[in-house]
C-alpha cells in the first residue's frame, strides 16, 4: 500500500516531532532517523501485508507508545477508527501533541493498561510492545466476535496459545537496519 505525498509529509513531520520529545523525555529508545523511519515506521506499515482497511474498521492498539503502530496505520489509511492504549501519561501528552500538529481526526487516546481498559468492540488488536499472552488474555473481552489480534515479533510464533488459531504468519527483513521481524495474525476460538 504505497503512501501518498501528503502521508509521507506528515510522516516527516511526525519524524521530527519526536526526535525532539525524544530529546526531553524516553519515547523510544532509537536515536537515529534511519533506525526510527525502519524500525517504527516501515513496521507499523507492514501490518497492510496482513489486512486491508477499510472503512469503520475499528483498531486497538495496545501499548501504543509514542504511537507506533497504531498512529502510522491511521495516518496511512484515515478511514480506520483507531484508538492508542497507553498507560504512560508522558507518552500520552506525546500522542495528543501529535494529534494537533499532524491533525487526525477520529483517533482516541486512552491512558490506561490493558487489564483495566474496558472499552470492547473492537475488529483488530495490534501490538508491538506487550507479551502476546497478556494481549491474548484481555482479546476476548475487547474484540468483536471474528475479531483478529495482530501481534508484531522477532521470531514467528511457534506455540500457539490455548483457545487462539493462527490465520497468517509472515517473517521479512526490515530495509536498512536487516532486523527480521514476523507479523502474527490470531483469531479467538470458542470452546
Amino acid at each position: 500500500m504505497p503512501s501518498s505525498p501528503h502521508v509521507v509529509c506528515r510522516l516527516v513531520l511526525y519524524l521530527k516531532e519526536l526526535m525532539r520529545w525524544n530529546e526531553k523525555m524516553n519515547l523510544t529508545a532509537i536515536e537515529t532517523e534511519v533506525e526510527i523511519i525502519s524500525k517504527h515506521f516501515v513496521d507499523s506499515l507492514a501490518a497492510f501485508k496482513i489486512f486491508k482497511p477499510h472503512p469503520g474498521l475499528r483498531v486497538l492498539d495496545v501499548g501504543s507508545g509514542a504511537g507506533f503502530p497504531g498512529m502510522v496505520l491511521k495516518l496511512q489509511a484515515p478511514e480506520l477508527a483507531v484508538t492508542l492504549l497507553e498507560p504512560s501519561t508522558k507518552k500520552a501528552a506525546f500522542l495528543h501533541h501529535l494529534v494537533g500538529t499532524l491533525g487526525v481526526p477520529g483517533l482516541v487516546i486512552k491512558t490506561e493498561r490493558i487489564e483495566t481498559f474496558g472499552d470492547g468492540g473492537f475488529d483488530l488488536i495490534v501490538s508491538r510492545a506487550l507479551k502476546a499472552d497478556i494481549v491474548l488474555r484481555a482479546a476476548p473481552r475487547l474484540l468483536t466476535p471474528g475479531g483478529k489480534v495482530l501481534l508484531y515479533r522477532v521470531t514467528p510464533l511457534v506455540d500457539i496459545p490455548d483457545k487462539h488459531k493462527i490465520l497468517k504468519q509472515i517473517s521479512f527483513t526490515l530495509p536498512f537496519v536487516h532486523v527480521p521481524r514476523t507479523l502474527t495474525l490470531l483469531e479467538h476460538c470458542n470452546g
